[in-house]
């Protein structure tokens, strides 16, 4: 059996090992066979609407990115910066590894939603979205998408974990582990319905950000118009959440008194000291690609731009965008980082001063 093989299972099965970070209570092992058969009959489920977006920008550079359908004809939920990096023309892979076209509806770059449409005709399988109002604090959820792009040799990855914050009016977070490529895949809840949408990736890999599914509700109209509003400003942990908009927001449900305790307050993740304000995505054999830039974040004082490829951190060539999350979580407000970047054929060196959160 190939390591390959053996990687792949453990991505794809993670149910058989429940324990995280934030579980405060015990499970009996006829709850935990029950809540992992749960898991997996809802894994089968929905992981024939989870697919792969890919496209090139009018920088004319390669992007990836994730998505659901939740819509028979090919209706697609992402992230906004998704979008942003994978233009308007759209190969939309789906699981079995069949590509069809598709193409960009709006964007709500303000919370980092958006839709994306099927448009080679068909019957196409999907997903239920939750309502705004159903989603519950310390509940178990389930994280699939493509990290690294869509491989035919693994599918798409299952992850499982606890959402320890439901706060409509900015993310919701979880402690499900996503990375690179993930962003705009699903996060669906034990119903398999969509609860959220993958946004930014912490250098906490117990915190993660997901674009609420009421979001989305409340701006469905306008994203299946083609509108683009907003400009993102929350991508590294510890940043502000994002600006309010004038759209109605739904209220967070309480939990249930017999629902699943949620994690105490000081077992939740840390945020970080230090930042840097990009969303990155690694491209295999090119280097880092940046997807999102901050407004006034330490890169875009630096002049890091959208689509720049990051070759070389401090004369390091790098191999992935953890390399970057590694090296500013090792760093302190003030420092700086020498950045290596090809943007339009050339390189350039950029010194970015590292900076506290806002």
């Amino acid at each position: 059996m190939s390591s390959r093989f053996l990687q792949s299972t453990r991505l794809l099965f993670p149910a058989l090992v429940f324990a995280t970070g934030t579980l405060t209570l015990p499970l009996h092992a006829e709850s935990l066979q029950e809540r992992q058969t749960r898991v997996l009959n809802v894994a089968t489920k929905v992981s024939p609407t989870v697919v792969a977006i890919t496209g090139t920008s009018r920088k004319g550079m390669m992007g990836s990115g994730s998505g659901v359908i939740v819509s028979k004809d090919g209706l697609i939920l992402t992230a906004g910066h998704v979008l942003a990096a994978t233009g308007e023309e759209l190969t939309i892979t789906l699981p079995g590894g069949r590509e069809v076209r598709g193409k960009s509806l709006g964007r709500d770059m303000n919370r980092d939603a958006a839709l994306a449409q099927i448009t080679e005709p068909g019957e196409y399988p999907f997903a239920e979205m939750a309502p705004g109002d159903s989603v519950e604090e310390g509940e178990w959820v389930l994280a699939l998408g493509h990290p690294g792009g869509y491989d035919p040799f693994r599918g798409a990855p299952l992850r499982v974990g606890r959402l320890w914050e439901s706060d409509s009016k900015s993310y919701y977070r979880s402690d499900c582990t996503v990375s690179g490529g993930d962003s705009g895949g699903p996060l669906f809840d034990l119903d398999g319905r969509v609860i959220g949408i993958h946004s930014s990736i912490s250098q906490n890999l117990s915190e993660n950000r997901h674009v609420p599914i009421g979001v989305f509700a409340g701006v469905m109209e306008r994203l299946k118009n083609g509108e683009v509003w907003g400009k993102l400003s929350t991508l590294m942990p510890g940043m502000k959440d994002p600006e309010e908009t004038d759209e109605p927001k739904s209220t967070p449900r309480k939990p249930r008194p017999d629902a699943p305790s949620a994690p105490e307050p000081q077992s939740a993740p840390t945020r970080s000291k230090v930042y840097l304000g990009v969303q990155l995505d690694t491209i295999e054999g090119l280097g880092v690609q940046v997807t999102a830039v901050a407004d006034g974040s330490p890169a875009a004082k630096a002049g890091v731009e959208l689509e720049d490829v990051i070759t070389k951190i401090d004369g390091a060539t790098l191999k992935e965008s953890d390399d970057i999350v590694s090296k500013v979580q090792s760093s302190k407000p003030g420092d700086k980082l020498k950045l290596t970047v090809k943007r339009g054929g050339a390189e350039k060196e950029l010194e970015v001063t590292l900076a506290a959160p806002r």
